[in-house]
């Protein structure tokens, strides 16, 4: 009996510690956890209250204690399901209110009736020295009420199980034993055992509720259920020490101090000083030895996180290469910290990619973009089972299932914490941690330590990937040096070849260029296609004007002769007429195609026979005969044939541009002396024609020289005898006659200007103008022409004005008459083609030059006809039918006139219409002119 109750007693203690233990240790709210305290303790008070029912045995103190015991069972019913609740959903509150609502009303009414009615159980009484209480039919409901209760908390349980990641089996395994194992006992033991027998054995559901408490704590210890093993070590750490300590000091002062010192006060007081001297100086040793013996048991996979650091940082300083770097550091942390596995993974196409595992295995391991964003928007480290409960905590649906899809993909990899690593605000790796050896969970010193280590990865892996960028760029580097050595050499090969053949084609063409003779042109080039180019030979063929296709010339060296001696009649007369499929050097002329062919014969037979062409090539060991037209301008006039020694495929595209080049000469030479041969023709035409021109023109300027001096003499006489009649030397002559006898002297004076005209253009043509220059004042001159001219622009209708300068005219080196001429010349002109308005006259000039100016608003001139309006025998269009008069010869002379004065004449007019202005410029007299004028004066 005694036994029992202490058993009762223990189970009390011990669901009372564990109980306050789980309540108080914690300062955040952890509905899980505060239920699991609860429901500790009611288990702790049903066994206090079993403790009493059997010590009493008074009837009333036994129905009392029974029924208080029935009410704590009855309140363990909903406690523990809203303990399962909690565990499984998180948040019952806002889930699933009535599973908290319909327990807690179903236990109020059985609580009511234990208390207040024997509708359960009645009164108390003793058998055999067995307390016991009777039973009615509520009993067997009340039964049925538990059942109900703890096996819907066991189905959640394991449904809970099938769907939970290998740490939460763990600890849902472990919650099962205990409550399992305790709530049989106590069913069977205490509830359906008294049906049967009686009260005896209601002692041992208490008694059992201690395998609930070791396989809590063990879950607590092992699997980190609550996160509470900590304190969990060090409370149990205290209370044994706590104990040995007490133990020790009252062996001390109980047994050992009564033998040494006595069982008197003094010897007590003795004794109670050493004991507390041993106490003081033995506590701290007991506390170390009972902690590792702690430690040991509840830390035996303990991590000494400062060791891996200095082992990690060992890699990162030591590990240069990326691949090198992360597979080292996932099989040292993987090693030291006693992870299942260890991954990094990092971006590749905007998702993360599996680089690197511990395990060895680079398997197909890859985040999407939608969780890959989950990281790049939360660079704080990431515990799933953290993630699972805040996915719990969610209310808004969408977010929840963005969530969901992140913990799935991280339980598909196994990912119990992921670190991202981090470098100036971007993610560039992700380190993925399985789940530990020892089935713990990650704690704060883990995240402390990656805390630490992070940070050196992220600036290993930027240091790696420096590394390799400049390999990479080494390795580019050196690629690009090969390729452009190999380029360069190339060029330089390529510049060697091509140096020979503009050398070669130089050569060339300074040996054609020292003839004028098509025939030894035509052979210097077929020879240097042998001695230049180093090929067999040529054969250059033209067309005749015949339509036929001859040779003209071919190499002559010793070895082509030869060959040349094989054939049956001289080789230059061979013909091939010009039609398709004749032979293919017919072909090419006519396709203006290049053309290649092993055998000589397609090339030259027609018209020679095959046999001969064969022995010929044999002889010359042709491989490859290449036909190229020769083009002249848009026609092609012939072919050349270059005879090779190798093979089609051997000969390169530089032997093709040679040959191409040289054959665009020959078409070149012969073109060009052809045109020489044809400008030569044409220059003894010319040189014959222009011969007869010069005795023509000397012919033509004596006749005008003499028809000029012959009619100068009669009209001289004709006018004077007019102007004598018109003055009344005659006598008085009547008014019908006089007028006739005025337009005939008008008539005279013009013809008489015409005969000057012609005699001073006889005379420039001749050479023979010569001038009588003096210091000349234009101002006087172009008064005068002004007087002699106003009359004919009064007439006209026209305002003729001269615009004197204001300052002093300087005077010009100049023939007075010749010069005067000119003036006069352009102001006639202008009242001429001045149908209406003005002309006005006006002098410009500065130091070098003085400008005479006549600007009227006659009909105008075209720009084009500006530029040869001063030619002989030219006038503006539509003058005629203004002045019939004019011979195109009036602005000649004025022109030669002026450049004999070495000046300048020029038109300027804006278009048919719009007037025009005529100017003239001559030099200023110098100082010398002027005193060699007075001096001959």
């Amino acid at each position: 009996m005694l036994l029992i109750n202490f058993l009762l007693l223990i189970s009390f203690l011990i669901n009372l510690f564990f109980g306050f233990f789980v309540l108080l240790k914690r300062k955040s709210v952890d509905y899980t956890r505060l239920i699991l305290g609860l429901i500790s303790v009611v288990v702790a008070f049903w066994c206090l209250s079993l403790y009493l029912y059997r010590l009493n045995s008074d009837v009333f103190h036994i129905e009392l204690w029974g029924k208080i015991a029935h009410i704590f069972g009855a309140l363990l019913a909903p406690l523990f399901l809203f303990f399962v609740f909690y565990f499984i959903y998180k948040n019952v509150i806002k889930r699933i209110l009535f599973k908290i609502v319909l327990p807690s009303i179903l236990f109020i009414i059985v609580a009511i009736l234990l208390l207040f009615t024997d509708w359960i159980i009645g009164g108390g009484y003793v058998v055999n020295n067995v307390n016991n209480v009777e039973l009615f039919f509520g009993y067997y409901i009340y039964i049925f009420y538990l059942v109900i209760h703890f096996n819907l908390g066991f189905i959640l349980l394991i449904k809970k199980y099938t769907h939970s990641n290998a740490l939460e089996k763990e600890q849902i395994k472990y919650i099962l034993i205990g409550t399992v194992i305790s709530s049989l006992g106590a069913i069977i033991f205490d509830l359906v055992y008294p049906i049967f027998v009686d009260f005896s054995l209601n002692w041992v559901g208490p008694v059992v509720t201690i395998t609930m408490v070791v396989s809590m704590a063990y879950a607590i210890i092992r699997y980190r259920l609550m996160n509470i093993k900590l304190i969990l070590a060090r409370s149990i750490l205290y209370t044994i020490l706590v104990g040995t300590v007490a133990s020790f000091f009252a062996f001390l002062l109980f047994y050992i101090g009564p033998i040494l010192f006595g069982d008197t006060n003094k010897g007590r007081v003795i004794s109670t000083i050493i004991s507390s001297i041993l106490i003081v100086l033995l506590l701290d040793p007991i506390k170390r030895v009972w902690a590792k013996i702690t430690d040991s048991i509840f830390y035996k996979d303990k991590i000494n996180y400062q060791q891996v650091l200095r082992h990690t940082s060992g890699v990162i300083a030591r590990e240069i290469d990326l691949d090198d770097l992360l597979a080292n550091l996932t099989k040292l942390l993987a090693t030291e910290l006693k992870l299942k596995q260890t991954l990094v993974l990092m971006p590749r196409d905007n998702n993360f990619t599996l680089i690197a595992s511990s395990a060895g295995v680079k398997s197909q391991v890859q985040i999407t973009k939608q969780t890959t964003q989950y990281f790049v928007d939360n660079h704080g480290f990431l515990i799933t089972e953290e993630l699972i409960k805040l996915h719990d905590d969610f209310h808004d649906q969408k977010k929840q299932q963005e969530l969901n899809h992140v913990i799935q993909e991280l339980e598909q990899i196994k990912a119990e914490m992921v670190i991202p690593i981090v470098e100036a605000d971007k993610t560039v790796a992700l380190l993925v941690l399985d789940r530990k050896l020892s089935g713990d969970i990650y704690d704060s010193a883990d995240i402390d330590f990656f805390k630490i280590l992070a940070p050196q990865i992220a600036t290993a892996i930027e240091k790696s990937k420096l590394y390799e960028e400049v390999q990479e760029l080494n390795r580019d580097l050196q690629a690009k040096v090969d390729e452009r050595t190999k380029s360069l050499e190339q060029a330089n090969a390529d510049l060697e070849s091509r140096n020979r053949y503009l050398t070669t084609m130089q050569v060339i063409l300074n040996m054609i260029s020292r003839s004028l003779d098509l025939k030894k042109v035509t052979q210097m080039i077929a020879d240097s296609i042998a001695s230049e180019l180093g090929y067999i030979g040529g054969v250059l063929s033209f067309v005749n004007g015949d339509g036929k296709l001859r040779v003209k010339a071919v190499t002559q060296n010793h070895k082509a002769k030869t060959a040349i001696d094989l054939l049956p009649e001289d080789i230059f007369k061979y013909k091939a007429d010009l039609k398709h499929g004749y032979n293919l050097g017919v072909d090419t002329v006519l396709s203006a195609k290049i053309n290649f062919s092993p055998k000589m014969t397609d090339f030259f037979s027609p018209p020679v026979d095959e046999g001969v062409i064969d022995k010929i090539q044999e002889h010359l060991g042709v491989k490859t005969i290449i036909g190229i037209p020769i083009f002249s301008e848009d026609k092609i006039i012939g072919i050349v044939h270059f005879l090779v020694a190798v093979e089609r495929e051997k000969i390169s595209s530089l032997d093709i541009e040679m040959m191409t080049s040289l054959t665009n000469q020959v078409g070149i030479v012969s073109r060009n002396l052809e045109l020489y041969e044809n400008l030569q023709k044409v220059n003894k035409d010319l040189h014959e024609a222009n011969t007869h021109l010069k005795v023509l023109d000397k012919a033509k300027s004596e006749f005008l020289s003499i028809a000029s001096h012959q009619l100068r003499t009669p009209i001289s006489a004709i006018k004077g005898y007019l102007s004598m009649m018109i003055d009344g030397d005659f006598g008085k002559i009547p008014n019908n006659i006089s007028k006739l006898i005025s337009d005939l002297f008008e008539s005279a004076s013009r013809l008489a200007r015409t005969i000057n005209v012609f005699l001073n253009v006889s005379r420039i043509e001749a050479g023979r103008l010569k001038l009588d220059k003096h210091a000349v004042q234009i101002d006087t001159m172009v008064t005068s022409v002004i007087t002699e001219l106003q009359n004919a622009a009064i007439n006209k209708g026209i305002k003729l004005s001269y615009i004197k300068s204001k300052q002093e005219v300087p005077l010009i080196y100049a023939d007075n008459d010749k010069l005067r001429e000119v003036v006069l010349n352009l102001i006639d002109n202008a009242i001429k083609y001045t149908p209406k308005g003005s002309i006005e006259v006006f002098l410009e000039f500065n130091e070098q030059v003085l400008t005479f100016i006549s600007r009227d608003t006659g009909i105008g001139i075209h720009t084009e006809e500006a530029r040869t309006l001063f030619r002989k025998f030219v006038r503006g269009d539509g003058v005629a039918q203004i002045h019939t008069g004019g011979s195109g010869l009036g602005l000649f002379i004025a022109q030669k006139i002026v450049k004999e004065h070495d000046g300048r004449i020029w038109v300027e007019s804006e278009g048919k219409g719009k007037g025009s202005v005529f100017k003239f410029e001559v030099p200023i007299a110098t100082e010398k002119q002027i005193a060699d004028a007075s001096a001959e004066e």
